[in-house]
């Protein structure tokens, strides 16, 4: 029963591990992403926001 329970252990941590280096690689292509959009909008709030229309 030991050994089940700790191929069970091994089996739920090798999933969840996964589960959250795929979050974390989301969330650094997301943060790359926006990364220009941001900078942007601080531009906008030092220098005013572009008001014309593209």
């Amino acid at each position: 029963m030991a050994k089940s329970k700790w191929e069970r252990f091994k089996k739920n941590f090798n999933k969840n591990f996964t589960d959250f280096l795929m979050i974390f690689a989301a969330e650094q292509d997301f943060i790359n992403k926006h990364r220009h959009k941001n900078s942007s909008i601080k531009e906008q709030d030092r220098y005013g926001s572009d008001q014309r229309k593209n």
